[in-house]
């Protein structure tokens, strides 16, 4: 008897939950609402929950495991409720309307895995509870309004693999106890308000693949212990208040793809070494303090498509191994002090759409080779001490829309071929020496 009136209450059992956890998620749709009201027409007692919209339902434990609701112009508040679901897994509101704060009740979920919650317009802090969710591999909360300090408690998701706190309002400094990440592959803290020092302790996270950190009120200088991470290939450090020099053992991150150190206060030479990352395609140092000279051993980044060194005080001449690099499609150098003649060498860079070499010390006169670099679309020689012609080859270059040559010791006239530059926007040949007619 007990046996079969067992069996029978079963599935009354079951129904029970199931009708539970659909209260549950109309209790969270009661602080919501977007203008289609995308949820209205299926989110009811009428439908099973396997048929609700973002809703991942599963038979077997009877049990909502996901709920992704991305990209569904939802406004209001995350209501706490959503801790009650005690077996969700993924809870994705990201890029909605979304206001309030993150409940602290979200830490009751101990299944969950990913929580994505960015680009929304949440305010408060980050829960120190969410640490309670130790199955967590995926956090992010970037693109929202959220302030206070990052949660030393963090450090105990020990299986998250990707970190993303960006595009806030986070203050206080980042806790060495993120360390203790060692799973962590993708960490983003950029655009906040952070201070103090890069703690070395991320030096163990040695998956780490992205390192984002840009955009803060970081100070002292570069570990040197960030070389141990082998595995990187994104560090932008750009936009902080670092100081020291460039730590020539970032030489060997051989698996570098995109290197940022722009606007800071970094001082000394370009280590030499940094030519020895063969993966690398962006190299990124403009707006610091850096002296010496540009390293011939930059040409062996063949890799290389980006590399901006401008506004920094470099002097020397301009490397012609650079001409090596035949992906480069930027290449900018303006506002230093370098000197001697434009290498014809970069005519072969045949890639090249941007080139800036204004604000020099450079002599000579206008290669006419650059006349092949049919691609480029924007050349500034502005501002150096160049003489001689403007060459008539110049007018191939039919992609140019910004032309700047002002402020040098040019003389001759202005060649016609200037006048089949049918895409060009910006001209600037003032303060030389030049006579004749404008061919327009």
């Amino acid at each position: 008897m007990f046996s079969i009136f067992s069996i029978s209450a079963f599935p009354h059992y079951l129904n029970n939950i199931s009708q539970d956890q659909q209260y549950l998620l109309l209790q969270f749709k009661a602080a919501i609402w977007n203008n289609n009201d995308t949820l209205q027409p299926n989110w009811t007692l009428l439908r099973p929950l396997c048929n609700w919209t973002g809703v991942t339902y599963d038979r077997s434990s009877h049990s909502v495991v996901a709920l992704n609701l991305s990209s569904m112009n939802l406004h209001g508040i995350i209501s706490p409720i959503l801790g009650n679901l005690s077996s969700l897994r993924s809870l994705d509101l990201s890029k909605n309307a979304l206001a309030g704060t993150i409940p602290s009740q979200l830490g009751r979920l101990p299944h969950l895995q990913v929580l994505l919650l960015y680009s929304n317009q949440l305010q408060g802090t980050i829960p120190p509870s969410l640490s309670a969710c130790r199955n967590l591999y995926d956090l992010r909360l970037s693109f929202n309004q959220l302030h206070g300090s990052i949660p030393p408690e963090l450090s105990l998701l020990t299986n998250l693999k990707i970190l993303y706190l960006g595009i806030n309002n986070l203050t206080g400094s980042i806790p060495s106890s993120l360390g203790n990440l060692s799973t962590l592959v993708e960490l983003d803290l950029g655009i906040n308000n952070l201070r103090g020092t890069i703690p070395p302790t991320l030096s163990t996270c040695r998956g780490l693949h992205d390192l984002r950190l840009t955009f803060n009120q970081l100070h002292g200088s570069i570990p040197h212990e960030l070389s141990l991470l082998t595995s990187l290939e994104i560090l932008y450090l750009g936009a902080n208040n670092f100081t020291g020099t460039i730590p020539h053992s970032l030489g060997n991150l051989s698996s570098l793809v995109e290197l940022e150190l722009a606007k800071n206060d970094l001082s000394g030479i370009i280590p030499h070494e940094l030519g020895m990352l063969p993966h690398l395609q962006s190299l990124n140092l403009w707006g610091n303090k850096l002296s010496g000279t540009i390293p011939s051993s930059l040409g062996n980044l063949s890799a290389l498509t980006v590399l901006d060194l401008s506004r920094n005080h470099l002097q020397g001449t301009i490397p012609p191994t650079l001409s090596a690099c035949r992906g480069l499609y930027g290449l900018m150098l303006s506002f230093n002090q370098l000197h001697g003649s434009i290498p014809h060498q970069l005519s072969l860079l045949t890639s090249l759409k941007i080139l800036y070499l204004g604000a020099n010390n450079l002599s000579g006169t206008i290669p006419y080779s650059l006349g092949n670099l049919s691609a480029l679309v924007t050349l500034d020689l502005g501002r150096n001490d160049i003489t001689g012609t403007i060459p008539p080859e110049l007018g191939m270059l039919t992609r140019l829309e910004a032309l700047y040559l002002n402020k040098n010791k040019l003389s001759g006239t202005i060649p016609n071929s200037l006048g089949n530059l049918c895409a060009l926007k910006n001209l600037s040949l003032s303060e030389n020496n030049l006579q004749g007619s404008i061919p327009w």
